[in-house]
């Protein structure tokens, strides 16, 4: 089964969301620890969202524009140097 990048980063912005909102529930020494890595996790996936968008925008420009003439099909429509 094959993934996109995009699942991914849209189930790291679930995991660092519920890291940080549930790590508000623990206390001691592991309620801030997992805040920060929730937070590291959602950052990293808003990251790779970002470039996500970037690449699909680059490609969707770089797209190859139909030619507007018609192409000589024969050797005495071009010009040989």
């Amino acid at each position: 089964m094959r993934h996109s990048l995009w699942s991914i980063a849209i189930a790291g912005l679930a995991f660092g969301s519920l890291g940080m909102v549930g790590g508000t529930a623990f206390g001691g020494e592991l309620g801030p620890l997992v805040v920060g890595y929730g937070l590291l996790v959602a950052l990293s996936a808003l990251y790779l969202v970002g470039g996500l968008a970037v690449r699909e925008r680059v490609w969707t420009r770089l797209a190859r524009p139909m030619p507007t003439s018609t192409q000589p099909d024969r050797l005495a429509g071009r010009r040989v140097f």
